[in-house]
């Protein structure tokens, strides 16, 4: 295997380095050991922070990296966490996402302050904006802790009927029926 140097022009599967001397990023994946291109383009190797990256003026899919904020549907309420379905991220809304797509909000990232039950958060199909954390695990790891993460959208666990926000807590119109969740400040505004 012949090293390549910043600048060289490289194909997805061409090999790069080796992880005891550059750590992977944009472009990149490792595999046992060493490193390789995920993308058509000209390497970049930062010998002062140890990263390698591939540029690429194609645009391929989006890669999930933390801090970006995600749209994700609840698929399932636990006890400790809750699994959800990630449909897209934030400003790259019209690109489909390169799997893994599951990710996954413990409880101890749902709110900046203390929650005992999970279920009083989320419900299954709620819409939420959250960040992330973590995507090199699959469930990327996700929290909805700040003002502008939470629910966007919810339904009514009764009839299903859209909730509206009435101060804090949220009424179902149809039923009448009233419930809580983890919300965004601009919950129901139509801004993903």
């Amino acid at each position: 295997m012949v090293e390549v140097k910043t600048g060289d022009f490289v194909v997805p599967g061409d090999f790069i380095a080796t992880t005891e001397e550059f750590v992977p990023s944009d472009g990149t994946y490792e595999e046992s050991g060493k490193i390789y291109s995920s993308s058509v383009g000209v390497v970049l190797a930062d010998v002062r922070t140890k990263h390698v990256s591939v540029f690429s003026r194609i645009l391929g899919p989006p890669v999930l990296k933390p801090g970006d904020v995600v749209i994700c549907r609840i698929e399932e309420v636990r006890e400790q966490s809750t699994n959800v379905f990630i449909g897209a991220i934030r400003g790259r809304e019209g690109r489909e996402l390169p799997l893994p797509n599951s990710g996954t909000i413990h409880i101890s990232n749902t709110h900046t302050g203390y929650v005992k039950d999970l279920s009083t958060q989320f419900r299954p199909g709620d819409i939420v904006r959250a960040k992330v954390l973590n995507a090199r695990r699959e469930p990327v790891q996700l929290t909805t802790a700040g003002e502008d993460l939470g629910v966007i959208v919810a339904r009514c666990s009764r009839c299903r009927e859209f909730l509206e926000l009435e101060g804090t807590k949220l009424h179902c119109p149809n039923c009448d029926n009233v419930e809580f969740r983890n919300l965004a400040n601009d919950y129901r505004k139509g801004i993903l």
